[in-house]
């Protein structure tokens, strides 16, 4: 008979989330048709994405389902080819990166292209014999923006197409009660160097206004060294400037990771101990309307894991079971995992960090390799004392 896996309550040293290297990246340009009647036509864009082999035009590398997309939005009077640092960081990660070319000095027509670009990702996807012919997973797509294409991305949301959660880096504060109107999990990444659109006159009343979003709200707000334009990989220069970058990239796409349910540590790069502990770090504005599980790292044989919830202060944790289930009504929510097989692995006290944290152990036995764990969050939510949320599924590597 095999040892258990065991259940604690651990402190562990956590090593960088986004490790050097990566996927090989290529690069298209692509003007895809606009069909609904609003905005630019073509929509013209540089694709970043994973490939066999690094360059432009190279093909797509295969993957079951495609990758995950993220439509990215440029700032006033420049374009997203501009942004190539951010396309390459996060496809060499495995997302494909949509920087729109389109509506350089045009806010309005911005707003029309992000929506439309949805719909020509789906195309794109669709058109047989095409270079990205099922290469993307458009399940799983985000809007992403910069300046004005951050304040764009409330506009977009407010009448959302479909994108699963908005980032944005430095953004304006958008038009009117369109940042009340985002009904996505929300992130806003901005520095205290940032004198185009300082934080307290536009970062932070778009955050305060974003009062409809789900799952979660933030604001990870970085020091001097964070200028308007590093946060999102312009005019680098190397040094401090490609700390910050990196740093502001990594939040960003553990946010995007974990709200695209592409990896189940995913959100570590947001609210870990690496993104809480940066030096350049001045805050993180979190608010949970949903309590979040992540892992970090992913569970492995002979290992320890880290469990982590997020959610507001007071009593919550992580319930767990071999499999997920249909999902079952509750007065807290609905219950993810299988319930006749249910049992509590995490129980804390959330404090004004947001966060509790939980272990398991993986006996050093490869009778436990691709055995699978399904977890659930549960904790306070605003305006609710006590709520189930998101759910993953664990799977043990060898």
């Amino acid at each position: 008979m095999h040892a258990p896996i065991a259940l604690t309550v651990l402190h562990v040293c956590i090593l960088p989330l986004f490790a050097q290297g990566g996927l090989a990246v290529g690069t298209r340009d692509v003007g895809w048709p606009n069909t609904t009647g609003q905005g630019s036509s073509p929509l013209a864009a540089r694709v970043h994405y994973p490939a066999t082999t690094a360059g432009p035009d190279a093909p797509v590398l295969p993957t079951v389902g495609g990758w995950p997309v993220v439509v990215f939005l440029h700032g006033f009077a420049i374009q997203g080819s501009a942004y190539s640092a951010l396309g390459n960081a996060w496809a060499s990660r495995g997302m494909v990166v949509v920087l729109s070319n389109t509506a350089q000095f045009d806010n309005v027509g911005q707003e029309h292209d992000g929506r439309a670009l949805h719909g020509a990702v789906l195309a794109a996807n669709a058109t047989v014999g095409g270079p990205f012919a099922g290469a993307f997973d458009v399940g799983r797509m985000a809007l992403a923006g910069h300046s004005m294409g951050g304040g764009n991305v409330a506009n977009v949301l407010a009448n959302n197409p479909g994108y699963r959660c908005g980032l944005a880096f430095a953004p304006v504060l958008p038009r009117g009660s369109n940042a009340g109107a985002v009904t996505t999990p929300l992130a806003i990444v901005v520095g205290a160097g940032d004198t185009i659109t300082p934080a307290a006159t536009q970062a932070q009343p778009f955050y305060q206004a974003a009062t409809a979003t789900t799952g979660l709200r933030m604001l990870y707000l970085l020091d001097n060294d964070c200028t308007h334009t590093n946060v999102a990989g312009l005019f680098l220069g190397g040094g401090v400037g490609t700390q910050v970058f990196e740093r502001a990239t990594g939040v960003g796409l553990g946010f995007l990771r974990h709200f695209l349910a592409v990896d189940i540590t995913g959100l570590e790069g947001a609210l870990g101990d690496d993104a809480r502990q940066e030096p350049r770090r001045v805050g993180t504005s979190l608010l949970v309307e949903q309590p979040q599980v992540w892992t970090w790292p992913a569970m492995q044989v002979g290992a320890t894991a880290r469990l982590s919830v997020a959610s507001e202060p007071g009593l919550g944790g992580i319930v767990a079971a071999p499999t997920l289930a249909p999902p079952t009504p509750t007065p807290f929510g609905e219950l993810l995992v299988d319930r006749a097989a249910a049992f509590v692995a995490v129980i804390g006290i959330a404090d004004s960090a947001r966060r509790i944290d939980g272990g398991v152990t993986v006996p050093n036995d490869p009778v436990f390799a691709g055995m699978t764990l399904a977890l659930q969050a549960f904790g306070a939510a605003l305006g609710r004392p006590l709520a189930l949320g998101s759910a993953v599924v664990a799977t043990v590597s060898p």
